[in-house]
């Protein structure tokens, strides 16, 4: 990622403000050189927006720029240097001494022995302050010959603060073309009369809406419901066999196991899928070789009835694949371009009329766009920013980045401009995306971390980085610069257009490098400051170009590089982010202390058996995570020494407690996998005994934690959960170990219904509850918009599992008149239930259609009797394996109900918005009678082609039942009511296809 040098330069002046005022600097006696310091780049910032933007096409410019960058490096490094060194001198919290360490140095010993050290380092860090504005003097002084302007400032306006919720994606489409195509091309499929493998093609430039067209056709009703099996890959230009392999596998729901190469996994892959019928998308393919080489013989050898829709910019690669028939995307008409523009921006906000009323000019910026839809959802975000009046709107027709004419044609023009719009703060975040493999799908979460590590966000008062990260998160979304990922709830999850890619990795220049663990002959020698690896192979030759460089800041390896030397880690010591996810490394070296810079370090999923005792001496360390390290039982307790620590991250990882000392790290926004310690484990210390572990206690004066997991409770004493306190708590997870009960353990929940932020509720394990009550409520939490107290007043989602022994759950006690419960708001946002492993649970709540519930699943709830009288909920009920459950009634908007092996089930009725019933039941004889009567109720549905709400019947059961579904067969008057039926034999490979209305009729026995 290359520096946004105006981005950089102002957070760095911000630090520098607040440090040049503490007694630290006095210490050092370094105040007069940063007080110089500071006037220097205060000077230089006012030319830097001038000078960057020139940048790309001047370079003369260009040198000056990268040069000062090498100098704003050495600035950040330096300043890490003042502050630790400057802790030292003060003897600042030292790091804590373990209880079992009798021998350490006393405090005052400890402050002299630092004090001693560090008076070479002083003198040391003075003359680097001295050479470092010294050079910053020079380079000011060589702007004269550029002519920069200090009065020029782009129109780019501010991220949105106030943006709380994500970005709603839609499907941005208008117009007949994309319509007429998608119902073509299904016709096509559903019409061809060999049941055979067979290949359809969709091909155009890049951001012509080729993938748009193949999600439209994979979403379709039909499709959707006359394949069994559907599957999106994306392919992109490097695509890896194995993991396409094993992506495909997966979609069939089948395991891999063991398997792990070509060989093992192409006889698993026609296992898989033999007897079905398959639809599956190969997405922007480079090559006929995945095809012709690699899927065409397990497929065709399975002897499947399967369509291959394939995207292409290239119309031969389509032809050498052998597709049937080839759907050329073309540019929009200059109407439909401006058509999506105006829709995309009132989808944002605007007022349909303002934009109306600015059609003239829209028509030309819709020209400059060459009818990609790509571009113009990117103009569409650059709009949104602006006032909408002409004067406004003609400032971007008449900007001068549509003729960058240094960058690819299919990069100018209106993908830069969406870029250059960008705030200074946003750019860099953008630009760090490209780190990121070709199609990766990257999370929120991830990027949030990455970018706080980076120093790109702005730290404000009474806000969390993490907070603003997330703004910049939907800011770009917003701007189309990334793009949702439609399978991921609450858009968590997000991709890069390829195009978009590209530019980011070209402004990047040689500061940033991501490809494949074998192409070091593809890096630059210059200055690498970021680098991200990618496939198998070991690392270690790649690491070994940059080594010696000893520039490297960034360093993430993704999974795949199999092996990394852990002998080069601590020659990284300019280091701020490392990210060893999944590699095979086994030891951390001592020298990871010596990184004094990092900020960033991510083990998941190693083979680390233990953590140095320096990781203690990493004073700027804000996330550290250790989840899924089988081998790591224990940490070490400098772990608490961490002080800027924010994230701590140890999820599923095996560890027997965590190290005393957990309250002196006040930063902590988010622990994830704090262990509860056994009280009876101690250490003897001087007279007496002494824990280890830090207690439940101590985490209440984490007030700024937002996610908290806590495991092993049934360890905890009475009343010690006390988290009225974290009232910032946004995510909670609550869990015991499976069938580890004691008589003292905690017997109610506590009242997590008075937590005001609370959106996510994770509860596990807790064997000795048999009753949730009102204790659950709290009281709820009081408004000043309402008189009525609110009970978990944002919670949307909520799991309970495992509870053996949970037999009653109830809001309030009805029978008491006059009872202050009765008037408490409940669940006001809850979106989604799930029950797992509750067999005793008799009934749902009362209460519970009170709520705004969208989506229901429950599991092993074996003495459940009824689901019903849940007016709201409309998405999807999933009911699994409840051996009791009699009766499904009153759901009256609920749109899908799944029923697995409820063997029980005689009554299904009322529900009159139904529109897809999933059962699987293979010990039934026949069909069942309840099953007549809700297709009577549900209708017969539409004679219409595009109708796609019609009732579907999905039917998983033996090959008896199927038998009689067939034409003639006992259940056959059953059968010809229902609008459309995919009907599968659970353990075999026959099958029967059924539409009503066009008629369609298929099975194989």
């Amino acid at each position: 990622m290359s520096m946004i040098l105006d981005a950089f330069v102002g957070k760095f002046l911000e630090r520098l403000a607040s440090f040049v005022e503490e007694k630290t600097v006095m210490v050092l006696g370094v105040e007069d050189e940063l007080k110089r310091l500071q006037r220097k780049l205060a000077r230089i910032q006012k030319v830097l927006e001038d000078a960057e933007r020139r940048s790309l096409e001047d370079s003369a410019i260009n040198n000056w720029v990268n040069e000062l960058k090498d100098a704003m490096y050495d600035a950040d490094d330096i300043i890490d240097l003042c502050l630790i060194e400057g802790a030292q001198l003060l003897d600042q919290d030292p790091p804590p001494p373990s209880p079992s360490s009798s021998d350490l140095l006393p405090v005052c010993c400890y402050s002299i022995f630092s004090c001693l050290i560090s008076t070479p380092h002083r003198y040391e860090i003075g003359e680097k302050i001295k050479s470092l504005n010294d050079r910053l003097a020079e380079i000011y002084e060589d702007r004269v010959q550029f002519n920069l302007d200090p009065e020029i400032h782009a129109g780019v306006t501010a991220v949105n603060s106030h943006q709380t919720s994500p970005v709603v994606a839609d499907l941005d489409v208008v117009g007949r073309e994309i319509e007429d195509a998608t119902r073509d091309l299904v016709r096509m499929m559903e019409e061809r009369e060999e049941r055979k493998c067979i290949l359809f093609g969709i091909t155009g430039m890049g951001g012509i809406g080729k993938t748009t067209l193949a999600q439209k056709i994979f979403n379709h009703g039909k499709i959707q419901s006359k394949f069994q099996l559907k599957a999106w890959i994306c392919v992109s230009q490097t695509y890896n066999e194995i993991e396409l392999l094993k992506q495909l596998i997966r979609a069939a729901e089948v395991s891999y196991g063991e398997a792990n190469t070509k060989a093992e996994l192409v006889p698993v892959l026609k296992s898989a899928v033999s007897g079905k019928n398959l639809f599956l998308v190969l997405d922007d393919v480079w090559r006929a070789d995945v095809w012709v080489d690699l899927l065409r013989s397990p497929l065709q050898s399975a002897q499947i009835d399967a369509v291959i829709l394939i995207t292409s910019r290239d119309e031969n690669v389509a032809r050498q694949m052998g597709s049937v028939h080839i759907h050329p995307v073309l540019q929009l008409p200059v109407e439909t371009g401006w058509e999506m523009l105006k829709r995309k921006l009132v989808m944002i906000g605007g007022r349909e009329e303002e934009i109306s009323n600015l059609r003239e000019i829209g028509i030309q910026i819709i020209n400059k766009c060459f009818g990609l839809p790509l571009a113009i959802k990117a103009m569409a975000g650059v709009l949104a920013k602006k006032e909408p009046i002409a004067k406004e709107w003609k400032k971007v027709l008449n900007n001068d980045a549509w003729s960058a004419r240094k960058l690819p044609e299919e990069l100018r023009g209106a993908l830069y401009l969406s870029y250059d719009d960008l705030p200074s703060s946003l750019k860099q975040c953008f630009l760090y995306c490209s780190l990121f493999p070709e199609d990766c799908i990257f999370f929120r979460e991830d990027l949030v971390k990455l970018w706080v590590a980076e120093g790109f966000i702005k730290e404000e008062v009474d806000s969390l980085m993490e907070d603003k990260a997330e703004e910049y998160y939907h800011e770009l979304i917003q701007r189309n610069l990334l793009q949702l990922y439609p399978l991921n709830y609450d858009g968590i999850a997000c991709k890069m257009h390829d195009l978009f890619r590209s530019l980011a990795v070209l402004i990047s220049g040689d500061e940033s490098f991501s490809g494949n663990s074998t192409e070091r002959s593809n890096i630059s020698l210059t200055k690498l400051r970021r680098l991200s690896i990618t496939g198998q192979g070991n690392a270690a030759g790649i690491l070994a170009v940059v080594t010696e460089q000893r520039f490297l800041r960034t360093l993430l390896v993704f999974s795949g590089s199999q092996s990394l030397s852990y002998d080069n880690l601590g020659r990284f010591i300019h280091m701020r982010v490392l990210d060893l996810t999944n590699i095979a490394i086994e030891i951390i070296p001592n020298a990871i202390g010596d990184l004094y810079h990092l900020r960033h370090l991510d083990l998941d999923q190693t083979l680390i058996r233990q953590l140095p005792e320096s990781i203690g001496r990493l004073s700027n360390l804000q996330f550290l995570s250790l989840c899924r390290c089988k081998y790591l039982t224990n940490l070490p307790q400098s772990i608490t020494a961490l002080r800027n620590l924010r994230r701590l991250a140890l999820s599923d990882t095996p560890l027997a407690f965590i190290p005393k000392g957990v309250e002196r790290l006040k930063q902590l926004n988010s622990l994830g996998g704090f262990v509860v310690g056994d009280d009876s484990a101690t250490v003897k210390l001087g007279e007496g005994h002494a824990t280890m572990h830090s207690t439940l206690e101590e985490l209440s004066s984490l007030s700024n934690l937002r996610i908290l997991h806590i495991y092993k409770l049934e360890r905890a004493r009475p009343g010690s959960l006390m988290l009225g306190e974290l009232s910032q708590l946004k995510e909670l997870l609550l869990a015991c170990t499976p069938l580890n009960y004691r008589e003292e353990q905690e017997k109610n929940l506590p009242p997590l219904g008075q937590l005001p932020h609370l959106k996510i509720l994770y509860i596990a394990g807790a064997n000795a509850v048999k009753h949730i009550g009102p204790e659950f409520l709290g009281g709820g939490v009081s408004s000043s918009k309402s008189p009525r107290r609110t009970a978990f007043p944002k919670l949307q989602l909520l799991t309970i599992y495992r509870m053996p022994n949970l037999e009653e759950w109830f809001f309030s006690d009805e029978k008491e008149e006059n009872n202050a419960l009765q008037n408490l708001v409940l669940f006001p946002c809850l979106h989604e239930l799930i029950l797992m492993d509750c067999p005793k649970l008799r009934a749902l709540p009362c209460g519970l259609g009170r709520t705004t519930l969208k989506k229901l699943y429950v599991t092993g709830a074996d003495s459940l009797q009824e689901v019903g009288n849940l007016p709201h909920i409309v998405e999807w009920i999933d009911l699994h394996e409840n051996k009791s459950l009699n009766r499904i009634s009153n759901l009256p908007v609920l749109k899908r109900l799944r029923v697995r092996e409820c063997y029980a089930l005689k009554y299904v009725e009322c529900l009159n918005g139904l529109q897809q019933l999933e059962l699987v039941d293979d010990s039934m004889d026949c069909l069942p009678e309840w099953l007549s009567r809700l297709t009577e109720e549900c209708g017969s549905g539409s004679d219409e082609f595009n109708a796609e709400d019609d009732f579907l019947l999905q039917l998983w059961c033996n090959e008896r039942v199927l038998r009689r579904c067939q034409q003639g067969g006992k259940d056959w008057p059953v059968i010809e009511q229902i609008q459309r039926l995919n009907a599968y034999v659970k353990e075999g490979k026959g099958y029967l296809r059924f539409v009503k209305q066009p008629y369609f009729y298929e099975t194989n026995i």
